[in-house]
């Protein structure tokens, strides 16, 4: 059984789709709980205190929350089975409630398109998803399209809900057309098939603070030139494969997750820094051949290893082994914090500096 209040949220949607492929799959029962084996209910506060309800009406039920984002999932931990997440970013945060957790990549249920790659005078470059990583683009891939702009004749298509979210304005490159599209089930057909090619930026800005050189990281071989990376623990990475379903290559962040999708130069390309985003942005739009063939290796990719027969195969087995008993859950792991080791720790320059000097004494 697959709950939620909130059928029309896109990760509710995108998971929908997916699961309904599965046996016996059955979605919007709120009342006979117990003649199911198994309950998922989505992350919002409201399927929350649903599982919670129908854990205390069945005790044998199996429950477990998909898509787990917010701190709010701690209070519900006792009433919860597993988890199911859609990237190892969030997998490796959830690991410290020690709940059996399946990784299910979502994205929308889409027909896949054939694209033909050709020499164009204009390129149209897209994005999708949430709003905040288009405002996260400034300044460094924002720069990198402003750039591209005085160059080529290009354009910038970005899809994500403005009807809730409200204008995309922080950021938005100068000289260059920007259309701003209204997310919806058919506009990935309608409009994201049309460009030729796609980002998928992720990384969050880092406070200024944090690249200030100190002591501690001084000792560490902190230099000007280290790459310091931030990014949300819900990554998406689903994004790629809808791309990937429009045969549209991709330029990425240097992620975890897209490192798992992306073989740079083969099925898209990497990148970070400004000259990063430009060279590879550049390189696409120079070579139709280029994007055929990074689509191409990119949608072969997909389909072997996140198509959603495969991944439900794959969940179906996790399923039966909670069932079995085979999976059960370990002990809640914690970071331990000793005063003594935090003092020494963040003052590790001088500390070692002092031992070296009571070696040469010696």
């Amino acid at each position: 059984m697959f709950n939620t209040n909130y059928p029309e949220a896109a990760a509710s949607a995108f998971y929908l789709g997916a699961f309904r492929r599965l046996e016996d799959f059955h979605h919007s029962d709120t009342v006979n709980y117990a003649e199911y084996d198994i309950a998922l209910f989505m992350t919002y506060p409201k399927d929350l205190e649903a599982l919670k309800n129908a854990k205390q009406k069945n005790h044998g039920l199996l429950t477990g929350i998909v898509d787990p984002r917010s701190s709010i999932v701690e209070r519900y931990m006792q009433y919860t089975d597993f988890m199911i997440v859609d990237s190892i970013e969030m997998r490796d945060f959830f690991f410290k409630y020690g709940k059996p957790i399946f990784c299910y990549y979502e994205y929308p249920d889409i027909t896949p398109q054939r694209k033909n790659h050709s020499n164009k005078e204009k390129t149209v470059i897209g994005y999708h998803g949430n709003k905040v990583h288009l405002i996260a683009m400034y300044p460094a891939i924002t720069s990198a399209l402003e750039q591209l702009g005085e160059k080529y004749n290009i354009e910038f298509w970005a899809m994500y809900n403005m009807e809730q979210l409200g204008i995309w304005n922080i950021g938005v490159p100068n000289n260059i057309r920007v259309r701003h599209i209204q997310w919806s089930m058919e506009a990935y057909k309608n409009e994201l098939s049309r460009v030729d090619i796609g980002l998928v930026p992720a990384c969050m800005p880092v406070r200024k603070s944090t690249l200030k050189r100190s002591v501690v990281s001084r000792f560490f071989n902190d230099n000007s030139n280290d790459y310091i990376i931030k990014f949300k623990m819900p990554s998406n990475p689903g994004r790629i494969i809808v791309f990937s379903k429009l045969h549209v290559p991709v330029v990425a962040d240097f992620l975890p997750s897209n490192l798992q999708f992306i073989k740079d130069g083969e099925t898209g390309f990497l990148a970070k820094s400004t000259a990063g985003w430009y060279m590879a942005i550049e390189r696409l739009i120079l070579s139709a051949e280029l994007r055929r063939e990074l689509s191409d290796n990119m949608t072969k990719t997909c389909d072997k290893y996140f198509n959603f027969g495969g991944q439900n195969i794959r969940f179906t087995r996790f399923l039966e082994d909670l069932l079995a008993g085979n999976r059960i859950s370990g002990p809640q792991i914690v970071e331990n914090r000793h005063l003594r080791e935090d003092l020494k720790f963040n003052n590790a320059f001088l500390y070692e500096m002092y031992n070296k000097l009571k070696r040469k004494a010696l």
